[in-house]
């Protein structure tokens, strides 16, 4: 299997980086690799929108200023994992934040060990019948797979790439901002090790992944656009809560109640206080761009929460024109 796993994360990653099945920073550049890409894969953008309330307006973002104790400014980007222009209309201010800044840090490092990816296609025998493997093979040369590899694939990541509705592009929101950054010659860096990014997924049994790659193999492509339209459609309203509840709602219909809880668990609220910590960490003494998956904004352990908790003020920024 010849795979040059460079530039890999962001995402996805794997995303569920924000954790729903369409959206993966760190997967999508794994998958960019697959394609022979030189960059990873990206998406970003934020802005305003109003809630009358006492007088007062509340602005929904996903670019934020984010101030620390010693009051120095950081930046803070919720992504999306797409190639789609409406999410790739960036304002000039978020270049010129990005050019502000010491480091840019994304959900994880660089892809060098790929073997984390990798699993025995024996595992695959029983699970799937031949109508399922035909699909497979279609949704592989749809995504410009080689069929003759596709099966040395861990079922996860199966599930995640022919859950899109469109081939996977070295142009995703997250990757055009990491590109932006070493173009300013910027120090890039993850929150996570890959295998740290990686691991929580192997947390799920091959059933619980055979149940969801199956579960993704039912769907056909309207049902993909569909689901992908309201995704977009609810990151385009900025509102980090509906985001959220959007990107709940489309994985929770994929899997079990007991798998989601899981999936919750180590995607969401694991992670997010995980992603915190790093962060608290890597201010002192730097600027820095933060690029996750807008999921990982909103709800109670969400960054935003996280922040205001510690103590740092936030300021809305209009990313997308």
């Amino acid at each position: 299997m010849n795979l040059t796993i460079k530039n890999i994360l962001p995402f996805i990653l794997f995303v569920f980086c924000i954790f729903s099945i369409q959206n993966s920073w760190a997967l999508e550049n794994y998958v960019g690799e697959l394609f022979k890409t030189d960059k990873p894969i990206t998406l970003y953008t934020a802005t305003q929108a109003k809630e009358g309330k006492a007088n007062k307006e509340k602005i929904n973002s996903i670019f934020w200023q984010i101030t620390d104790l010693q009051g120095k400014e950081h930046y803070l980007f919720g992504t999306i994992h797409t190639d789609d222009n409406r999410v790739s209309n960036f304002r000039p201010i978020v270049a010129e934040k990005i050019n502000e800044i010491d480091i840019f840090v994304m959900e994880a490092d660089e892809i060098i060990d790929r073997s984390i990816l990798q699993v025995d296609p024996k595992v695959y025998n029983g699970y799937l019948n031949e109508e399922e493997l035909e699909k497979i093979n279609l949704l592989a040369d749809f995504h410009t797979m080689p069929r003759e590899h596709i099966l040395s694939m861990k079922p996860w990541i199966l599930a995640v790439i022919f859950d899109s509705p469109r081939p996977i592009t070295p142009f995703n929101q997250d990757n055009l901002l990491k590109s932006k950054a070493e173009d300013f010659m910027k120090i890039t860096q993850g929150l996570e090790t890959p295998r740290e990014h990686f691991s929580a997924l192997d947390e799920f049994t091959i059933d619980e992944q055979m149940s969801l790659l199956k579960a993704v193999l039912k769907k056909d492509l309207k049902q993909k656009e569909a689901g992908y339209e309201l995704l977009v459609s609810a990151y385009l309203t900025f509102n980090t809560e509906k985001i959220l509840n959007t990107d709940t709602q489309i994985t929770k219909s994929l899997v079990s109640q007991s798998t989601w809880e899981k999936m919750e668990y180590y995607f969401l609220t694991r992670r997010n206080k995980f992603f915190g910590e790093r962060i608290k960490e890597l201010v002192k003494g730097n600027k820095i761009f933060i690029a996750v998956g807008a999921s990982h904004l909103g709800g109670e352990t969400g960054l935003l929460n996280q922040f205001k908790e510690a103590g740092f003020k936030l300021k809305p920024i209009q990313a997308l024109d």
